[in-house]
């Protein structure tokens, strides 16, 4: 039974031991919260819509992976201050060079909760604390998910400099820690299990002109800590990783009647500088988005 487990995670577990979830991702949550501020848009009221498409493929055994699916955002703001909630279904689909998979799956349950503090008439910045809840077991140690399936809760800080009317700078960065809990493998064997924790920066630069607006950035990511007991640190190790990401954003917004509307597409790439045999070749994530304010 030992040699069977040890087996199981030489040559099983690095085709999961990676976590994909949308209602984490720090690119979503800042372009999409980005105009709550804006002095125009006093309405406290926001809904989000979005669709979304993610193809990857894994530089070991030539793993290629589709999460396709959408996310609901709801954005409650009041004076300088903010209350965010987020989920998202998506279709999995894996397939390497002998297996295909495919499921449904939800992804996790995230608030945020934010301030904004006004610097100056060309600066300001946002504190925000996340609190993630799972909606599911965690399934990494028997195939391929979607949401982390763990608690998770963390600070964000981002701010945004206004050179003119037309240009800003966007800075952020946040820490997410993973709280270890229970999941079983494809044995029935009990483990304790954590991804550990996540480290995201963003550095952008956002153009407007009109209704129309570009924005373009760069997203690192860092994954650190990962945990399973009984302990396989040498397998574990490898599911940590360093992601380089760039993305490109156009917004549309307008008004409707007394609504006030944004439509957003968005195209990102990135790879994994870390590790580099089980890490990711290239990654491409497509969305649009809709929301209403009001």
């Amino acid at each position: 039974m030992k040699q069977q487990l040890l087996i199981f995670f030489i040559f099983i577990a690095p085709y999961y031991l990676y976590s994909r979830s949308v209602v984490y991702n720090f690119r979503i949550a800042q372009i999409t919260k980005e105009h709550i501020f804006e002095p125009e848009n006093k309405r406290p009221y926001t809904f989000i819509g979005l669709l979304f498409d993610e193809v990857s493929q894994k530089r070991y055994n030539d793993i290629h992976r589709n999460y396709f699916g959408g996310l609901g955002t709801f954005i409650y703001s009041w004076e300088s201050y903010f209350l965010r909630a987020d989920f998202a279904v998506a279709q999995v689909q894996q397939t390497d060079i002998d297996s295909h998979f495919k499921d449904t799956q939800t992804d996790d349950f995230l608030i945020t909760l934010g301030k904004n503090f006004l610097i100056s008439n060309h600066a300001n910045l946002t504190f925000s604390g996340l609190f993630g809840f799972p909606t599911h077991p965690v399934y990494a140690l028997q195939k391929p998910y979607f949401g982390f399936g763990q608690y998770g809760i963390g600070a964000q800080l981002d701010s945004v400099y206004r050179f003119n009317q037309n240009n800003s700078l966007l800075l952020g960065g946040r820490y997410i820690y993973f709280v270890p809990r229970s999941a079983t493998d494809d044995h029935c064997m009990k483990h304790i299990f954590s991804i550990g924790n996540l480290i995201d920066f963003l550095v952008a630069s956002k153009n407007v002109w009109g209704k129309h607006g570009v924005e373009i950035g760069f997203t690192p990511r860092f994954s650190f800590g990962a945990k399973v007991y009984p302990s396989f640190d040498t397998i574990v190790e490898k599911s940590n990783y360093i992601r380089a990401s760039w993305y490109a954003v156009y917004q549309y917004k307008f008004k409707y009647h007394s609504t006030i509307q944004r439509f957003l597409f968005n195209i990102a790439s990135g790879f994994d500088i870390a590790p580099k045999r089980y890490g990711h070749k290239y990654i491409v994530f497509l969305w649009a988005a809709w929301d209403v304010k009001f």
